[in-house]
């Protein structure tokens, strides 16, 4: 074989081997697009004053078998502590993830002092290994795990 056909053959193989390894690296525009749409309304509107609801969250997210914590509190918005997640697979590995909630609570408009509603927000940082810096990565938003937090509020809040 000549030397110009063993260069190419392998120029065309570590070509096809990183267009394998990057296209792991990467979500669809559609699919990026979907995700982030869907992360926008993680809401339910509930028959319990506002006051007393930001309470009853606070409570249900520091006991079993949440145990977030609430790091914290200001008029309405509470700020959860972070949980480890095993992120997507990335060139060879499973990169981290941590993620911590937003859980905002806001009066009814037709019905103030009785009801609510009641959102919850992701917040997802994501490296390769342990040891390197935690990023904010805003194309990996998590609405599934929003919405199991609001679930299990909304389940363990007193009848």
């Amino acid at each position: 074989m000549s030397n110009q056909k063993w260069c190419v053959r392998v120029a065309t193989a570590a070509t096809t081997a990183l267009l394998a390894l990057a296209a792991g690296c990467t979500n669809s525009l559609r699919t990026e697009s979907e995700a982030s749409r869907a992360v926008n309304d993680i809401s339910a509107e509930v028959a319990v004053p506002p006051k007393q609801l930001v309470q009853d969250a606070k409570r249900i997210l520091s006991s079993p078998p949440l145990e977030l914590g609430v790091e914290s509190e200001d008029k309405g918005t509470l700020v959860t502590g972070w949980k480890r997640y095993q992120g997507e697979w990335h060139v060879l590995h499973h990169w981290q993830e941590r993620t911590r909630y937003r859980i905002n609570v806001a009066p009814d408009w037709d019905d103030p002092t009785a009801r609510a509603r009641l959102s919850v927000f992701a917040e997802t940082d994501q490296r390769s290994a342990e040891g390197q810096r935690w990023d904010r990565e805003p194309r990996v938003p998590r609405p599934e795990r929003a919405r199991q937090v609001l679930q299990q509020i909304v389940n363990q809040l007193p009848q």
